[in-house]
């Protein structure tokens, strides 16, 4: 590589960064001195329930780790937000279901709504809690409108698996509508979904009680008879490791037609991450398919890659800044700006994302690349 690369190379890395700066909640910030803050108020009877919420809503902003997002939601649900807690503890149940940290907090939220299930999703007090807070009764209001109307809108919260309001507001629904057969057995799914499975058999007894039809009952009756045989819920001790600190290796490849012609290019990209929703790393692909031979050959680069959870998915979006130098006649050099969507599983991801150029001989071309990568070393 020349100097006169390197140099270009060094200006652009400047703009890169400019563009990362501007991401929110403070990338690059350690959680540590802030977490540790909010514990302090939130197990201090001289605070207030509303000023250790305002610490937590800071160290909230330097994570998107499902156990803080589970703490920040018992933080909301002790300061008296209920709805902001259920948003939150769901939150963290889509990323981490079998969190033994996540389900005290559910437990713990369920229970200050009322709900019977609280004591069957239980989890062990997180070691720093020592003695838990009592945390205020909470409520939300039922659905309106007869079944047909207030179940629509619970049935996204089924569908995006937001379990935790979904029970909330079926059992407010239910206390309401406490004849409807199949709000009953709309309840007893969403426990069943939480673990819940001795409390969602008495939802389900309730629609059994209440079905007149032969083949209803006879669903309800296999149905009851299956959650009765389910062995208490089971948690996981082995939770995704927080991503700070930890190494990346990402492998992937894109196929474009045009003119006639397939191109085709084959990814690699190695870093590390330096905050829990940002990391940096060196790119390089190889570029085939295209007739004219100048447009074929290696692309390296370097990149960062910011990601953040979707509400509505169990899916993180990302955005990324590229610099690469890339096989062409002239305008080798291109800056990309990378939207796109990654799958978190353990201790790796599927990624979905698109290339946009904004600059050199590709200006203004698009192209969806699709991946795996698994995350290795410790986190910190």
């Amino acid at each position: 590589m020349t100097g006169w690369f390197l140099g270009i190379m060094k200006r652009h890395l400047v703009l890169l960064l400019a563009v990362l700066a501007s991401c929110p909640y403070g990338a690059y910030a350690a959680p540590d001195k802030t977490l540790l803050a909010a514990r302090e108020a939130i197990i201090s009877p001289s605070i207030s329930p509303q000023d250790a919420l305002l610490k937590y809503s800071v160290a909230i902003k330097r994570t998107n780790a499902a156990p803080m997002a589970a703490e920040y939601a018992y933080a909301l649900a002790y300061a008296g937000v209920p709805e902001a807690a259920l948003y939150n503890i769901d939150r963290a149940l889509i990323s981490e279901p079998l969190n033994p940290e996540i389900r005290f907090y559910l437990s713990e939220i369920l229970n200050a709504f009322g709900l019977a299930a609280a004591a069957e999703v239980s989890g062990p007090v997180p070691a720093w809690l020592k003695t838990p807070p009592e945390l205020p009764a909470l409520d939300v209001s039922a659905p309106e409108g007869d079944f047909e109307k207030a179940s629509a809108s619970i049935n996204p919260l089924m569908a995006q698996r937001r379990y935790a309001q979904a029970s909330v507001l079926f059992d407010r629904l239910c206390e309401k509508l406490p004849d409807s057969a199949r709000c009953h057995a709309g309840y007893a799914i969403a426990l069943e979904k939480l673990g819940a499975y001795k409390t969602a058999a008495a939802q389900a007894k309730k629609n059994l009680d209440l079905s007149q039809p032969p083949e209803r009952r006879s669903v309800a009756e296999a149905y009851i008879a299956s959650l009765e045989k389910r062995p208490p819920f089971k948690y996981s001790t082995t939770a995704r490791k927080p991503l700070k600190g930890r190494y990346l290796a990402f492998l992937g490849g894109s196929f474009n037609r045009a003119d006639g012609n397939t191109t085709h290019a084959f990814s690699a990209r190695a870093g590390k991450f330096v905050s829990e929703r940002l990391d940096i790393a060196a790119n390089a692909a190889m570029n085939g398919g295209s007739p004219v031979t100048d447009y074929n050959g290696l692309t390296i680069g370097a990149s960062s890659r910011y990601n953040e959870p979707l509400s509505f998915a169990p899916v993180n979006g990302t955005l990324a800044a590229k610099i690469e130098r890339v096989p062409a006649p002239d305008k080798n050099l291109t800056f990309l700006i990378s939207p796109g969507l990654s799958y978190f599983m353990k201790d790796s991801s599927i990624d979905l994302f698109w290339d946009v150029a904004l600059a050199g001989t590709y200006s203004g071309s698009v192209t969806m690349s699709l991946g795996y990568t698994v995350y290795f070393g410790g986190g910190k």
